[in-house]
């Protein structure tokens, strides 16, 4: 039966190239090495070295093999890295992985609510795009995720957050600012910022509800996140389809918000690597959120229904 002793002085015997610099990798004898590697050519069935005037040449079986062996020690010396980073972690903690406006809005106020029940416990933020959040869970990389609905995907349970109607934010002498309710038909013709094409559930909602309604807007700002849309929709650009959690912020630099009457409604999730296991700061840090979202101020115009 192949011993882990053998395997790593095969290991270390390939990487010196000589028994005597493989001995003193290992701390052990020039003849320790000779026996252990003698024992796993016997218990492997073929030869690993050629022996030619007092020198170890690999053959071409003793090169695959040493190719299979380094893949799992790649693999060992993971796992002793990731070890070494839980043992200098003083405490245990939280990688919570979440779009970037939930970052910057909510999420403070349910750290805030975490931290009464785990004041030492240290926190990660990730923030990202749903895709990247979607590879962070299914990695193990994150243990916890805040993020608009995605498609079911193994590795990942999902747990239903809030639904949102998506709103028309506009400067505030902006005409569309006279209307209690904008839809699709108004915006015809107007100058518009719009999600980047890489965001593909919003992208295409937003597409296809004006699609339906026949209407053309003028794309001027293209971009990739929400407070830019917010941002761009502040300083006179144009008017914009946006998310609800960072209404409340922007509402207070300028920009008008109504509803916008489409049958679309913005699905976000609380998500988590399906592996079975919750811990303590897990399950509490899900009852912040639920409780810090039953209570958050969305803004004016907003109409959000929480789990």
């Amino acid at each position: 039966m192949i011993r882990f002793r053998q395997l790593e002085a095969f290991r270390c015997l390939m990487i010196a190239g000589t028994s005597v610099g493989a001995a003193r990798r290992m701390h052990v004898t020039q003849p320790a090495i000779s026996r252990l590697i003698a024992d796993l050519e016997e218990d492997l069935g073929f030869r690993l070295f050629n022996r030619n005037k007092g020198r170890l040449e690999p053959t071409v079986a003793g090169v695959r093999f040493f190719n299979a062996v380094e893949e799992n020690f790649l693999g060992l010396e993971r796992l002793k890295q990731e070890a070494a980073n839980i043992r200098e972690s003083a405490a245990e903690g939280l990688t919570v992985a979440c779009l970037p406006v939930i970052a910057s809005s909510v999420l403070p106020l349910i750290l805030k609510e975490f931290f009464q029940h785990h004041p030492d416990a240290p926190i990660k933020v990730d923030s990202n795009t749903v895709p990247e959040i979607m590879v962070s869970l299914q990695d193990l990389k994150a243990d916890v995720a805040l993020s608009l609905a995605f498609p079911p995907i193994a590795g990942i349970e999902v747990e239903p957050l809030l639904s949102a109607r998506q709103l028309c934010a506009m400067p505030a002498d902006h005409r569309l600012a006279e209307l209690d309710v904008v839809t699709p038909e108004d915006l015809q013709g107007e100058m518009m910022i719009g999600w980047l094409p890489n965001k593909a559930q919003t992208y295409a909602a937003e597409q296809g509800s004006l699609h339906d309604a026949g209407v053309s807007p003028r794309f001027m700002v293209k971009t990739q996140t929400s407070h830019t849309r917010y941002a761009m929709v502040a300083n006179g650009l144009g008017v914009s389809i946006v998310e609800p959690f960072a209404a409340s912020i922007w509402q207070a630099h300028g920009v008008v918000l109504r509803p916008f009457q489409t049958e679309l409604r913005l699905d976000y999730v609380v998500a988590c690597p399906s592996n079975g296991l919750r811990s303590e700061l897990v399950q509490d840090f899900r009852a912040a959120v639920f409780k810090v979202m039953r209570n958050y101020d969305f803004g004016v115009g907003a109409e959000v229904q929480c789990n």
